[in-house]
């Protein structure tokens, strides 16, 4: 009877202490986990220092019910602890009884702390008693205590089986229900006193932390009986200086009418929240925009009526207003005015009686090919720089619109039209000065209209403006763009000089088997130029790679692969090219259909780039490579003649290695 109720003892001891310690912060704090971990491994050893003994080193205590219920409260940590502390109490007594003992150890920490990872949270969070849960906890750890009663030495199993089967299976799991039922009821007080302490202090941090100003109000004086620092800082006073005061003193001339309304309301009751944007007064004589959200109350004795207002300060809020009104009216890319705010500026344009109005349209002559060529990123750039230099040569009074991807409109105030070329000249001038990537001399083609009140409107001068600037691109734009294709070309050559040497060749090869398939002078000095031509898409591509002394990786020749369809872009970008374009395009395309980019197949396959595609393998073939040795012509032969009906078109193959290469076709 005494064990029992010494035992009884030391798990109350352990209550009192989970009742007084803070276990709030078990879960987060380990040096907790170690301090809770230890007094239950201390209780334990005590428990075990007055157990109930049979035979020597055959004891037992209520260890397996603290563990459990340590594990099922506490967790893994604190209970591991506890665990290991008792276990190497148990092996200094040793005994019969010693490997039972450490099993005993082992389940019911495991059993309670599995538990408590599946269930802790759920169990509190119901709030509902789970008695019989709390049971049949005790009923499975010993169970498992007395099947390890089976590793007792054989003497003495069969005694001690009987004689603690049924407080094991019985009086066990009742106390393991009873310290669980205990335990958890003081887990749930924990818990509560955790959430009114959390409300408690969320309740004053709304107030006095809050980062949005807030106030207490008496409605009917409209004095200031409480204000937090937030709302203090936003006036540029201090709490003191405010308390006390009405707001009349802090409001806006402007806004006070507005404010008796909105109290007018408040005591009406219209609506429960108000909400208002007001100006305030700052103390340093700043005007301050707030957006007002105000509720009233009772006070407890029902004598005064309050107002409590929470005040967001919304001066940036207009400031971001002001930004996006800006990004709406303004082009991003050159901080130029754009489409949206040239066409408002347009329809709202007054034209005084003795005002004279030039409208210039620009457009950037080859940004296309500057873009398929050198990428976006140059284009952009150019397109900035051109907005800075129309910024500086416009007079002061004047408009500037980005009205299109490569599209200027200008309004020039009290100029005519001689006057305005000559400051078109200015912009042309230093436009063509730019260094951009390459040779690529940047230009832009300008069509004026100008109108006074006696000569139309407004829309009639751009619509002229236009229509001149369609007519001078005519003029302008193709020899530009000729130009840009072959600075281009020869900026890809000057990168790399192996490219220059293999388009050359390639551009003589193709001339010569056009001759040799009877296609005639026109076809043959249009196949010298696209033979020429047909690699300027790897103008886009890394040097790394074309430069790249070894074979090319996957993602390599997936890059590589692009340079195709990049020079039909270039080509097309110019009216006078657009023809050769599809042949660049075609010109790896295979004649089984395996070639890229499309997969076309046979006569699918433009003439021209069939052409191309002998003469660029040939050439390819016989010349110094890094990754490979060069074959002589002969087996270059062999290996077109090969590849016929696969890569190459059957009939040009034996035209180009009979009448080109001079060599026996059928004894190859």
């Amino acid at each position: 009877m005494f064990n029992i109720l010494y035992n009884i003892a030391l798990l109350l001891v352990l209550m009192i202490f989970f009742a007084t310690y803070p276990f709030r912060n078990i879960k987060r704090l380990t040096s907790h986990k170690v301090l809770v971990g230890s007094v239950v491994g201390i209780i334990g050893i005590l428990v075990m220092l007055n157990p109930l003994t049979l035979y020597e080193g055959v004891i037992f205590d209520s260890r397996t019910i603290l563990l459990t219920v340590s594990g099922m409260v506490f967790g893994f940590i604190p209970t591991a602890i506890g665990a290991g502390m008792m276990a190497v109490y148990r092996l200094i007594i040793g005994g019969g009884g010693i490997y039972t003992g450490l099993v005993t150890i082992l389940l019911s920490s495991i059993v309670g702390s599995v538990w408590h990872r599946k269930r802790y949270d759920k169990v509190l969070a119901k709030h509902e008693m789970f008695g019989l849960e709390y049971y049949l906890m005790g009923v499975v750890t010993h169970i498992g205590m007395l099947l390890a009663m089976l590793l007792m030495p054989s003497d003495i199993r069969r005694t001690v089986i009987g004689v603690m089967a049924f407080p094991i299976l019985v009086v066990y799991p009742i106390g393991t229900y009873l310290l669980s039922l205990l335990f958890f009821s003081q887990a749930r007080r924990v818990l509560a006193i955790t959430e009114l302490e959390k409300s408690e202090r969320l309740f004053k941090t709304m107030f006095e932390q809050a980062p949005i100003g807030m106030s207490l109000t008496d409605v009917e004086s409209g004095r200031i009986e409480n204000i937090n620092q937030s709302y203090a800082d936003m006036l540029g006073y201090t709490r003191e200086e405010v308390l006390g005061r009405r707001w009349d003193e802090f409001t806006h001339p402007e806004d006070k009418a507005l404010s008796r309304v909105t109290t007018q309301r408040l005591l009406n009751k219209e609506g429960g929240i108000l909400s208002i944007d007001k100006r305030f007064i700052r103390k340093d004589g700043q005007i301050l925009w707030a957006n007002l959200s105000l509720s009233i109350f009772t006070t407890k004795d029902m004598k005064n009526v309050e107002s409590l207002c929470m005040t967001v300060d919304i001066t940036e809020r207009k400031q971001y207003e002001q930004k996006i009104l800006y990004a709406s009216n303004h082009d991003a890319l050159t901080g130029l005015y754009n489409r949206v705010h040239f066409e408002e500026y347009v329809r709202d344009l007054q034209i005084a009686d003795d005002q004279i109005l030039t409208v210039a349209f620009g457009d950037v002559n080859g940004l296309r090919i500057l873009n398929e060529a050198f990428g976006r990123d140059e284009g952009n750039r150019l397109l900035s720089r051109i907005a800075r230099i129309l910024e500086k040569h416009l007079p002061e009074g004047d408009y500037v619109s980005r009205v299109g991807g490569d599209e200027f409109a200008l309004f020039f105030f009290n100029r005519n039209p001689d006057q305005v070329e000559t400051l078109l000249g200015g912009v042309t001038s230093d436009i063509a000065s730019l260094e951009m990537m390459g040779s690529v001399v940047p230009s832009m083609s300008f069509g004026l209209a100008s109108l006074d009140t006696a000569q139309g409107s407004i829309n009639e001068a751009i619509k002229q403006a236009e229509k001149d600037l369609a007519t001078r691109k005519l003029v302008d734009s193709p020899h530009t763009q000729g130009k840009a294709v072959y600075a281009i070309i020869n900026t890809l050559h000057e990168k790399n000089k192996r490219e220059e040497n293999h388009s050359r060749r390639v551009s003589e090869l193709c001339e010569r088997l056009a001759r040799a398939s009877g296609l005639g002078e026109m076809a043959a000095n249009e196949l010298r130029l696209v033979g020429l031509l047909h690699d300027i898409g790897k103008i886009a591509i890394d040097e790394s790679i074309l430069n790249k002394e070894g074979r090319l990786t996957a993602e390599e020749w997936k890059e590589m692969k692009r340079h195709s369809e990049i020079g039909y872009r270039i080509l097309n970008s110019v009216e006078d090219m657009a023809g050769l374009a599809q042949y660049v395009l075609a010109h790896h395309e295979h004649y089984d259909g395996n070639g890229y980019p499309k997969g076309l197949r046979g006569e699918e396959i433009p003439l021209q780039s069939r052409i191309i595609s002998i003469a660029d393998a040939y050439d390819a073939m016989t010349s110094s490579r890094p990754y490979r040795k060069t074959v002589t012509t002969e087996q270059a032969a062999q290996e077109i003649k090969r590849c016929s009906q696969t890569q190459f078109d059957p009939a040009l193959a034996k035209v180009f290695i009979e009448d080109v290469l001079g060599l026996d076709y059928t004894s190859l």
